[in-house]
């Protein structure tokens, strides 16, 4: 696969041409990206693996937080404590969750709140996309940092 531009890539045979330049490339297939101004995006390609392993109470933990984030910036503000009490599971499944879900580069956490990946969930465009993103690279690195 190559791409001419970060938003146009090429795949296999076909033809394209470029408007500016009249210059002609074959490829099979045209995939060209679109803004996703103002909606909610979900991979949930990524999620069907992890729902093997989360099993039923985990599942649970997962659920509260996709549902109950912030859709301004992506996070859940809880305790491990709190989360078990509103999910109903103790708080060894939560660590648990909490953990499976870090390691699968889902979350980050720091004390007190959870952030979940832009990549896998966020709502807004792509410019709001590339701004969480930043914060959640630096999300668990807060906690040091503001100490």
């Amino acid at each position: 696969m190559s791409t001419i531009s970060s938003d146009t890539k090429f795949l296999g045979n076909g033809k394209w041409v470029n408007q500016d330049t009249g210059e002609m490339i074959e490829v099979n297939e045209v995939v060209k990206r679109v803004p996703r101004s103002g909606f909610e995006i979900t991979y949930l390609t990524y999620f069907m693996d992890l729902f093997d392993k989360l099993g039923g109470q985990k599942y649970q933990v997962f659920k509260y937080i996709i549902e109950n984030r912030s859709r301004d910036n992506n996070t859940l503000i809880t305790t491990n404590k709190e989360l078990s009490r509103l999910t109903k599971t103790s708080t060894k499944t939560v660590q648990d969750t909490i953990n499976l879900l870090k390691e699968a580069g889902l979350i980050e956490r720091r004390m007190g709140a959870i952030m979940l990946n832009p990549k896998l969930v966020h709502r807004g465009s792509n410019q709001k996309e590339k701004y969480l993103l930043q914060r959640f690279e630096a999300f668990d690195q807060a906690d040091s940092t503001e100490k």
